[in-house]
């Protein structure tokens, strides 16, 4: 399903149908996941459709701005690193691209949006929230529904660390399609209480594709590179 289009789109899969017919009055979008259709008209549209998964922090509403990721607790002593692949739920965008002007037409997930808060309730952030084992080798899962994150920790405190979670800023967030979608991130470990996080804007693997991130379909200006400071601990 993910790819670039140039014509009409025919998919059905699970949970999934899409279909573009362009031979009509006016091109009709349809779009059909877990139980919740969408049908839009285009207005003589004669651009390129591009599908891939974007951010997962859209749906159902742009409430979250941040990606947290618990897992089962990992002990890092001090001086210490460990890499691990953990899963993070997708969200499947679809963009119009004409004239040089990228559009998002539509946003769809088969996973259900679960929220949380890091931190305080007066200074912490809502999280989009996701559970995930650990693995030591990279997993594959349905490629339509979760991501792999290879996720690299290095404890440069003085004492032995607990970490049960990761949180990343969206604006932070570079998925790369293949065989399997992907990103991979870092957390640098300073304290107990305190931690960085940040995605790589390398693919994890060659030949993998950069996907469109919705905040550059939305011209939304951000500041790349900045990562998210983890003040309430990574336990």
């Amino acid at each position: 399903m993910f790819g670039r289009y140039e014509g009409d789109i025919s998919y059905t899969g699970d949970d999934i149908s899409i279909r573009l017919d362009r031979s009509l009055g006016l091109p009709r979008y349809e779009r059909t996941c877990c139980d919740e259709m969408v049908v839009k008209s285009l207005s003589h549209f004669t651009g390129t459709i591009i599908i891939n998964p974007v951010e997962p922090v859209n749906l159902p509403v742009p409430l979250a701005r941040h990606l947290e990721i618990g897992f089962p607790t990992i002990a890092l002593p001090p001086g210490t690193s460990q890499t691990l692949f953990l899963l993070f739920p997708l969200e499947i965008g679809v963009f119009l691209v004409a004239g040089g002007d990228v559009h998002v037409l539509d946003i769809f997930s088969l996973s259900k949006s679960k929220f949380s808060l890091y931190g305080t309730s007066d200074a912490g952030v809502i999280t989009r929230w996701h559970h995930s084992e650990v693995y030591t080798t990279k997993p594959d899962p349905d490629r339509h529904k979760a991501g792999v994150l290879n996720l690299s920790i290095r404890n440069r405190s003085a004492e032995t660390v607990e970490v049960s979670r990761a949180v990343f800023d969206s604006d932070s967030i570079h998925l790369f399609s293949g065989d399997r979608v992907e990103m991979s991130g870092q957390m640098e470990i300073f304290s107990p209480r305190i931690a960085r996080t940040d995605i790589r804007t390398a693919p994890p693997m060659p030949g993998m594709e950069r996907c469109i991130e919705i905040y550059t379909a939305k011209k939304i200006p951000v500041v790349q590179g900045k990562g998210f400071l983890m003040e309430s601990g990574a336990a």
